[in-house]
């Protein structure tokens, strides 16, 4: 290797940096602070308000079924009260002045028998009887012709006992035995008892009405209810389909989503089904598991990459080389090659510009080793000056490693540039080529670096392949490196 300024040689691993840039791979990936963002839609349903007002909804029917129930009874039995009461005080009134005519009329049968009877009494009689007359018609209704009758019997009693001169004054002077009016007068008098039955038989019918109409009263309370229930019932069903649908399917969908990503499914992402407070929760899982597809990405490919030339690293490069030892690997790779490669004197070119020139000249390398090798082919960075590139067969099963190293060294032909100065480097390069022998990924690494040391000690700026039997030397380095190299060093 030669330089515009003077370049010696060293081990690299002695020099390597301790601190990179950061890498550019990094930042394509990384994912910068996400701003609220002002054109997402606001939200158009509330979860609160929606069950605040179905539990109120639910809540005013069991008030109202309430109500409806303690108001129907209510009803009901004042009603029963009431017509029991009316009935009981006009049956007692039709009953008593049945009784009370009955008496007066067989003092009557005595007074015209010409029995010796109190007519003074027989006449205080009548008049409390007309006092009941006039009780029972304060009592009696003035439907169902219950008043009517009441005069009506009221009328043909004192007509009776006018006729036969029973009537008030009448008899005090009543004079001699009348027994033959007597038949006429019960006739009379039972006439008036049974249209007085008649009024105590219409109570009752009235209280049938009244139960009647408490039964439709009762009906009714009935009819309210089971509506209010039907009410109820629908609306439980409602409800319970849109918890089912607005909150359990929202919910679980969310456990779903956490679990895929306890397991490392970054990309799972959950449908929104409406802007409510539900919606707005699976928006922001959303963007977590994107936040954390992103991190994941950045860190997998930190792990996996060099920070300071964005190449694969020893480990991506082991694990590469151990997948292709795996049983069920591609038979194609099982013939691949391994190129172990060293900058020669990467010392000097530390000394001569600092370790950030020496960071230049890696991350121009690693570009060069990049247009150096097939599409499938993968160039690594192990650490400081060290490279190592993973060269699958020919289709054919020849060995590309080879042709590979030469467009290495032909890429290497084009000095550097480090700032504004020209800079000419060499490398070492081993090869191993995998074979049926080679046990393990391990093992393959072990002979590239082998055969790598091999080259350097053999004269550097050339590579060597691996052999059992012992390395051999395949390639100097090109006459023209060598004879631009003499010229830049005199």
């Amino acid at each position: 290797m030669t330089t515009g300024p003077m370049v010696g040689s060293t081990d690299p691993r002695e020099t390597a940096p301790e601190t990179t840039p950061a890498d550019p791979a990094d930042s394509a990936h990384s994912t910068p602070p996400t701003p609220a963002d002002p054109t997402r839609p606001a939200r158009t349903w509330s979860l609160q308000r929606e069950w605040s007002r179905a539990f109120i909804v639910m809540l005013l029917a069991l008030i109202l079924g309430a109500i409806v129930t303690i108001v129907g009874v209510r009803a009901v039995v004042h009603q029963l009260e009431t017509t029991a009461s009316q009935i009981q005080l006009e049956s007692r009134a039709a009953a008593t002045l049945a009784a009370a005519v009955d008496d007066h009329e067989q003092l009557g049968h005595q007074l015209l028998s010409d029995a010796p009877v109190n007519r003074q009494a027989f006449m205080l009689q009548q008049r409390d009887i007309a006092k009941l007359f006039d009780d029972a018609a304060g009592v009696l209704p003035a439907e169902n012709g219950m008043q009517s009758a009441l005069r009506q019997a009221r009328q043909d009693w004192e007509a009776a006992l006018a006729a036969r001169g029973l009537w008030g004054g009448q008899v005090l002077e009543l004079k001699g035995n009348h027994v033959a009016e007597t038949p006429a007068f019960a006739a009379a008098s039972k006439g008036v008892r049974d249209k007085l039955i008649d009024i105590q038989r219409s109570s009752l019918e009235a209280l049938d009405r009244g139960l009647v109409d408490t039964g439709d009263l009762e009906q009714l309370l009935i009819v309210g209810r089971t509506g209010l229930l039907a009410v109820a019932i629908g609306a439980t069903l409602y409800f319970r389909r849109r918890m089912v649908k607005d909150l359990m399917r929202p919910v679980n969908s969310l456990r779903r989503g956490v679990h895929k990503l306890q397991a490392g499914d970054y990309s799972h992402r959950i449908d929104v089904a409406r802007r409510d407070e539900l919606g707005e929760l699976a928006t922001a899982f959303n963007g977590m598991a994107a936040a954390l597809q992103d991190s994941h990405r950045t860190l997998t490919h930190r792990a996996t990459h060099d920070a300071l030339t964005g190449l694969a690293n020893r480990a991506a490069l082991t694990e590469r080389l151990a997948g292709s030892f795996a049983s069920g690997s591609d038979l194609r790779t099982q013939h691949e090659g391994l190129l172990f490669i060293d900058i020669d004197d990467f010392k000097d070119v530390n000394d001569s510009f600092g370790h950030e020139g020496g960071d230049e000249l890696l991350i121009q390398l690693a570009a060069r080793l990049r247009a150096s090798v097939r599409s499938h082919d993968m160039v690594a960075r192990l650490g400081g000056d060290e490279f190592a590139v993973v060269v699958l067969n020919n289709d054919d099963g020849t060995p590309a490693t080879g042709p590979v190293a030469d467009r290495i060294y032909e890429t290497l032909s084009e000095p550097f540039l480090i700032g504004d100065h020209p800079l000419t480097v060499s490398v070492s390069i081993g090869v191993a080529q995998r074979s049926a022998e080679t046990a393990d990924a391990a093992e393959l690494l072990r002979q590239a670096d082998s055969a790598m040391y091999a080259a350097k000690h053999g004269g550097k700026a050339r590579y060597e392949v691996y052999s059992r039997e012992g390395n051999h030397p395949k390639r100097q380095v090109r006459p023209s490196l060598s004879k631009r190299a003499s010229d830049s060093s005199s």
